[in-house]
């Protein structure tokens, strides 16, 4: 069984590691045959507020969760186009047939919607590239659509925990003032916000 908190244990431990296992959460959480079954996502956010503790700025963490996710959904898609026919015998979906069927239904419902949106949709997240990909979908069409969602999911789950992480550091050292706090407190509620739209959107068009 996959162990977060040991994870975690061990980068506090190693902190020249963070941005490594920053990179790697980011690319389990969207990579199609790990994310469905590792819970990448609470990594992203736990090693983003570890990484408030080094010298990665908030635009490099940023950037390391963006350029990560957008890798692992590009491969899941070519992976997809490379063995559409082949794909409901490969792990794991031989094993759980009803991932691909929940990926496909969405996606065929949706289509190019449902791709931006399937983005921020645990359930759905890993599955979309490699669906939209073993349906054919245009290429160009694709990377368009997942250069924007990787960015805004990459801004949605590593912004609360880099500010979260900063804010704590600031109050144990005493150095925390009240403009600190508000600028924090409204940057968060302006992620949150952003975050139920898009789900109340998803749920919405079911």
């Amino acid at each position: 069984m996959f162990d977060v908190g040991t994870v975690t244990l061990w980068l506090q431990e190693n902190p020249d590691w963070i941005a490594l296992g920053l990179f790697a959460a980011a690319f389990v959480e969207s990579f199609a045959l790990i994310g469905v079954v590792i819970p990448g996502v609470v990594l992203v956010g736990v090693i983003s507020g570890l990484a408030a503790s080094t010298d990665l700025t908030i635009v490099e963490v940023i950037l390391i969760a963006y350029i990560a996710s957008f890798l692992a959904d590009s491969s899941s898609f070519f992976i997809g186009k490379s063995i559409s026919k082949k794909i409901d015998h490969i792990w794991p979906f031989n094993s759980h047939p009803h991932w691909l069927d929940q990926g496909r239904s969405f996606f065929i419902k949706y289509g190019t919607l449902g791709l931006f949106v399937g983005k921020f949709i645990g359930p759905i997240r890993p599955l979309m590239p490699i669906t939209a990909g073993s349906l054919e979908m245009n290429t160009k069409k694709f990377i368009f659509i997942d250069l924007f969602s990787s960015i805004l999911w990459a801004l949605l789950y590593t912004l609360p925990g880099y500010l979260g992480g900063k804010t704590l550091l600031a109050m144990l050292e005493g150095e925390i003032s009240d403009s600190f706090v508000i600028s924090g407190i409204a940057l968060l509620i302006a992620v949150i916000l952003i975050f139920l739209i898009i789900k109340r959107k998803a749920s919405n068009n079911d």
